[in-house]
């Protein structure tokens, strides 16, 4: 199908306005960024629903340097179960080098409060002050420090889940391999939410969706520079790209969401069928009409309400 009308007028405006110039300092380029996004997506999302409580909380980060790192947690209303609720720890998209916990607000809120679970939303470290593999390692201490700390934050340790769009789900399914790989606790469920997997840029979907679709395959190739310190040889780190990890088994249960008109959907749709093969249980869903990023459009299309829900239906089902 075509893509969904009502986001059209949006790659209009988009494709109309002057591209930033070239030797743009970073900080300007990440205020540009983050007010695009504000105007050509977050405008279209719906309000963090009533009820939903937030707080602030700080974890220490230790590598390359000695630090500490912000996470928001947001508590779905009501008595929580004995035991304590299920945990989500979720990471924001922006190709790594842009955005913040903040544009997730209203999203973490509406994920909390459908699927009753305490959603953890980190603020890792950005590219390219912080190249591959910090940002990663800011969402290990993460995951440890939320094992560590479950009874305070109230959530089951044992009933926690990981995800992300875009980058975030770049980080997520990258961390789920190194959990594994270093015999920690694992997630009991992933969301990969248009998640970047193959930083090779190598995948038919890249080629047909890289322009004029919101992101672009310049856009993929600009962070990509920017998040690697070698490009030529870390793209097939699979750490970087979680798809070309040669053994996907023992990995938590997956719900993969791609759309058609998104560049990454070809990566997404072959990660889904490998960790299918591998033996991990996985909800392969693709939106038609969909670009990428287009599930935060909830004010717009009832569509993006169907994609959040099936998050939260998903977290339902898998951490009990």
């Amino acid at each position: 199908m075509p893509v969904a009308p009502q986001i059209q007028p949006i790659l209009d405006a988009v494709a109309a306005a002057p591209p930033l110039p070239a030797d743009l300092p970073l900080a300007e380029r990440r205020t540009a960024s983050n007010k695009g996004l504000q105007t050509s997506i977050l405008a279209f999302a719906e309000p963090a629903p009533e009820g939903v409580t937030t707080r602030d909380v700080s974890i220490t980060v230790k590598e390359p340097e000695p630090g500490k790192i912000t996470a928001r947690v947001y508590t779905p209303a009501g008595a929580a179960p004995r035991g304590g609720r299920p945990g989500y720890v979720y990471l924001h998209d922006g190709a790594w080098w842009h955005g913040a916990v903040a544009d997730a607000d209203a999203h973490c809120a509406h994920i909390a409060a459908e699927s009753g679970a305490v959603v953890i939303s980190v603020e890792y470290r950005l590219a390219p002050e912080f190249k591959f593999p910090w940002p990663l390692e800011d969402v290990y201490a993460a995951w440890i420090w939320v094992q560590e700390r479950a009874f305070q934050l109230g959530v089951n340790a044992d009933k926690v889940a990981i995800g992300g769009s875009g980058a975030g789900g770049n980080l997520a399914a990258a961390c789920t391999i190194m959990l594994r790989d270093r015999r920690q606790p694992t997630p009991l469920a992933q969301v990969l939410d248009g998640a970047i997997l193959d930083l090779t840029l190598s995948r038919k979907s890249v080629a047909e969706n890289g322009e004029g679709y919101l992101l672009t395959r310049a856009d993929l190739e600009h962070a990509v520079q920017l998040y690697l310190t070698s490009p030529r040889s870390e793209r097939t780190d699979p750490l970087a790209s979680p798809l070309l990890t040669e053994d996907l088994a023992g990995l938590p249960a997956a719900l993969v969401l791609t759309g058609e008109y998104d560049p990454l959907r070809d990566e997404g749709e072959e990660y889904a069928k490998r960790l299918a093969e591998a033996g991990v249980p996985v909800q392969a869903t693709r939106q038609d009409g969909f670009v990428h990023g287009a599930g935060e459009l909830t004010a717009l299309l009832p569509q993006a309400r169907e994609h959040r829900s099936t998050i939260a239906a998903f977290l339902r089902r898998t951490l009990g």
